[in-house]
């Protein structure tokens, strides 16, 4: 009972204790989460090795034709990009799938954190292929959401930047510098009023049926109130579970340096130098390598979870203090 106290969801926390608390579950149960989850991370994994087959293949030849107009022109112009566009259109719908994916994979395990939220306990699936279809719709458009509002400063930066380059070219080629330090300020300042998504995503998804606008105007400024705990959460599991994945990937980062190298060569007259299976070589450890991974940063959710009970067990009880009051 005691450790089941322990590892209960609403209980004000610190960073420790949630970093703690987060990876003694995952770890406790991690048979339990990988059998309700293995079928939709097997999905993820194959659009990622297709998405990372496909990038080892064209992004040589897509980089020599931006260094090519870069280096003669002082820019980059669409035309000649548009003999790309089947490329350009696959690498793009593989991103939207590798994402999708991931989002459908993370709601079975957020299917056993929400069973956790309520009962206090993680029950081992019946079957081998359980998921909860209303839970994952609920999560896709979460993820999708919440991707949206982050993206959606940088495409108006950007668009800004274009129109700058478009009728000014020169402001930009004369003020460089300043360009690239202002770029960095706008997007670690996006990237910090962002974090408070996080607190929003997961209260969204375990608190049905709230819709997620709904959701964003009422938590994310209590998201933002504890900023810091959010930070420092994130940045601890993000830092540890990137130094796992790089162990992890590092099959696929060879094999991918490998391709690219031999299909710069290619573009340059040589012979490509590449037995045939390559491609299945790259595409099945592409597979592999993500399909592990997704177990490792599925760490960062755990997290995430009992970060989001933090802040809601101390918003209650400044709620009740109030009310005391």
């Amino acid at each position: 009972m005691e450790k089941l106290k322990d590892n209960s969801l609403m209980k004000a926390r610190s960073y420790r204790s949630v970093l703690a608390t987060g990876f003694r579950l995952y770890t406790g149960n991690f048979k339990r989460l990988f059998k309700a989850s293995w079928q939709m991370a097997l999905l993820y994994a194959l659009s990622c090795g297709a998405l990372g087959t496909l990038l080892a293949i064209k992004i040589p030849e897509l980089t020599l034709v931006l260094m090519q107009q870069v280096a003669v022109y002082q820019g980059v112009f669409i035309q000649p990009l548009l003999q790309y566009t089947n490329s350009l259109i696959a690498l793009l719908a593989l991103t939207v799938l590798a994402l999708a994916t991931l989002s459908l994979a993370s709601a079975t395990i957020l299917a056993k954190l929400k069973e956790h939220k309520e009962t206090g306990t993680i029950s081992t699936p019946p079957h081998w292929l359980t998921a909860s279809p209303k839970l994952m719709g609920r999560t896709l458009k979460g993820v999708f959401s919440t991707a949206l509002l982050v993206m959606l400063p940088f495409l108006i930066a950007t668009a800004a930047a274009a129109v700058v380059a478009k009728w000014q070219p020169e402001l930009l080629h004369a003020r460089m510098w300043t360009v690239m330090v202002t770029a960095c300020i706008v997007t670690a300042l996006i990237a910090a009023l962002s974090l408070p998504l996080m607190h929003v995503l997961m209260k969204y998804i375990m608190e049905a049926p709230r819709s997620y606008w709904r959701t964003l105007t009422t938590s994310y400024g209590r998201g933002m109130a504890r900023w810091g705990l959010l930070f420092i959460v994130f940045f601890v599991s993000i830092l540890l579970t990137q130094l796992v994945e790089l162990v992890v990937m590092m099959p696929a980062h060879v094999l991918n340096l490998a391709n690219q190298t031999a299909h710069n060569g290619l573009l340059i007259g040589d012979p490509l130098g590449m037995p045939s299976y390559m491609t299945a070589l790259t595409f099945a450890t592409f597979t592999l390598c993500c399909f592990i991974q997704f177990y490792v940063s599925q760490v960062v959710m755990v997290h995430n979870y009992y970060a989001y009970g933090a802040i809601e067990t101390k918003e209650q009880e400044r709620r009740k203090q109030k009310m005391d009051i």
